[in-house]
């Protein structure tokens, strides 16, 4: 028997005794959900150049301050905490922290924190990790993932607001490859003039209302291997329509990013978002990424269907999710 079978051996072991586990946190997860009446069971299929992945989780279960999650899949277990904070008059903060652990031993840990104090308003990442992500679509995602098997990275991105219209931009990545970035954002609201009630005084200013807000993005980016001028815009409707497009300038090339995102698109509650990344400096990431990401009422929960794909391969994923306590209440007379 060559090594390559013996691997392919070893790889179905360390699966079959995966999924072996991951009906026995089922169990103790559907248990957990029942008692915390907001939870929500969610299960989820995948597969693509990266392998595949059967999971099924326990999200929304809240303790506490603390609102949890767990999964378990062929790949590994997960697990995650989020927490949120008031400052009065003017703050808030709110962290997340998830961590994985693959049946081979391999861990994943990514913390999240966002914080706002007045005019200031700070984002702040890290990840820890001595394994491939657990998620086989991972590596097509929107926001670049580090694709390294082993390593670490940290992000921030602070923005303080000069005035009503006006934010000042400075972040920075580090880890596999080191960049920093400074700029500007210009930010407008979009109104329109309602017509006059009867009985209006002619005299007083026309009555108007929000249909949305324009934001307009100038900057820079340097780091190992790029340098460059970015710029970019953003709209969104209060129907909840929502695109935004960002081009980098350089010395290597170019690139860009864009989304949409569509509300209720295929049907009342649905959504629906597309979104292209074509960033050919960056060296620890897939450079082009490309997906579509649905979901739909179905029943008594929802069900998800994204497909991605870009550098390196394509896959797709097929979800579900219901609330256990709204089951529940449902199944009592």
């Amino acid at each position: 028997m060559g090594k390559s079978d013996v691997a392919h051996r070893e790889e179905r072991d360390v699966q079959s005794g995966g999924m072996q586990r991951v009906m026995t946190v089922l169990a103790l997860g559907a248990a957990l959900g029942g008692g915390a009446g907001a939870a929500d069971l969610d299960f989820g299929v995948a597969y693509g150049s990266g392998g595949s992945l059967f999971r099924v989780g326990v999200t929304n279960v809240t303790a506490g301050r603390f609102t949890l999650s767990a999964a378990a899949s062929n790949r590994g277990v997960e697990v995650g905490v989020t927490q949120g904070l008031s400052l009065p008059p003017a703050g808030a903060v709110t962290a997340r922290t998830d961590a994985a652990v693959t049946w081979r031993g391999g861990v994943r840990v990514s913390s999240q924190a966002t914080a706002t104090l007045g005019p200031v308003a700070l984002n702040l990442g890290g990840a820890f990790f001595t394994a491939a992500n657990v998620d086989p679509l991972a590596a097509w995602a929107l926001t670049p993932t580090d694709l390294r098997d082993r390593g670490w990275d940290v992000d921030f991105t602070a923005r303080y607001r000069v005035n009503r219209t006006l934010v000042a931009v400075a972040g920075g990545e580090f880890g596999a490859q080191n960049q920093g970035l400074l700029g500007v954002e210009w930010r407008r609201d979009l109104t329109r003039v309602l017509p006059p009630a009867e009985g209006d005084d002619p005299e007083a200013e026309p009555t108007t209302e929000r249909t949305g807000g324009v934001t307009l993005r100038l900057g820079a980016r340097a780091g190992r291997g790029v340098l460059g001028v970015t710029g970019g815009a953003s709209y969104t409707a209060e129907s909840g329509l929502t695109m935004a497009v960002d081009a980098l300038v350089g010395v290597g090339g170019w690139g860009t990013v864009g989304s949409v995102s569509v509300p209720d698109v295929l049907g009342e509650g649905s959504s629906a978002r597309a979104y292209l990344a074509y960033e050919p400096w960056r060296t620890a990431s897939a450079p082009f990424r490309a997906g579509l990401e649905t979901s739909v009422p179905l029943g008594t929960g929802t069900l998800a269907v994204d497909v991605r794909g870009g550098t390196g391969g394509l896959g797709a994923r097929v979800g579900y999710s219901f609330a256990l306590g709204g089951l529940a209440s449902r199944q009592t007379p």
